[in-house]
């Protein structure tokens, strides 16, 4: 599922501390460096933001595909299990 995008000063990103466990981890690994941002907000450095652009560029390259597979993977085996109990 994606995150909710939040927005400071008309920048609108994704903290990546924020995101569920399986993406946090993902994004770590395939990511580009120079896509994560610092930004400033109020006394606080936020030093783990990516714009929301790149993250739903980067959340459909990745996890879109993988449900995809995934769901053609189940619709084999129904169609295997069908054609066994014909």
């Amino acid at each position: 599922m994606l995150a909710t995008e939040e927005n400071y000063r008309g920048i609108n990103f994704v903290r990546i501390s924020s995101l569920p466990t399986e993406q946090k981890k993902k994004i770590r690994q395939t990511v580009s460096h120079d896509l994560i941002i610092k930004i400033k907000k109020g006394d606080s450095l936020l030093t783990d933001c990516i714009q929301y652009n790149h993250y739903v560029s980067w959340y459909e390259n990745n996890f879109r595909v993988e449900r995809e597979s995934k769901l053609a993977e189940v619709e084999l085996s129904i169609l295997n299990n069908l054609a066994i109990a014909s």
